[in-house]
């Protein structure tokens, strides 16, 4: 079983290399779990698990900190069904919501890059 910063950190992964709502939406919760600032720490050794599968020479937590500051996964129209997803909480059930969580995701990155 994965431990929870792997967890954050595949999940993480999938927002990178497939950028769907679904990806973003489980890097937020798990974030909102786990707390902004430890899953930050989590994610600060992502380049270490992962590579870039892009060609891109920066690395998986550059690419990662751009699309967490500005999501805009591939399948954006699903962004209106979260309502309709099953067993999801309410909170997630707004794409802003979801789009905050991950904005303050990559805040939290780049101030641990920071310091």
């Amino acid at each position: 079983m994965p431990t929870a910063a792997e967890t954050l950190r595949i999940k993480a992964y999938l927002v990178v290399q497939r950028n769907q709502v679904r990806d973003y939406l489980d890097v937020a919760v798990l974030s909102a779990r786990y707390g902004t600032r430890a899953g930050a720490r989590a994610l600060l050794d992502i380049d270490d698990y992962y590579r870039d599968r892009s060609g891109d020479d920066d690395g998986v937590l550059t690419a990662l900190v751009t699309r967490l500051s500005a999501p805009a996964p591939r399948d954006v129209r699903v962004t209106r069904e979260l309502a309709t997803y099953r067993n999801l909480d309410a909170r997630w059930q707004d794409w802003s919501a979801v789009v905050t969580a991950c904005t303050d995701l990559a805040d939290a990155l780049v101030g641990e890059l920071a310091s």
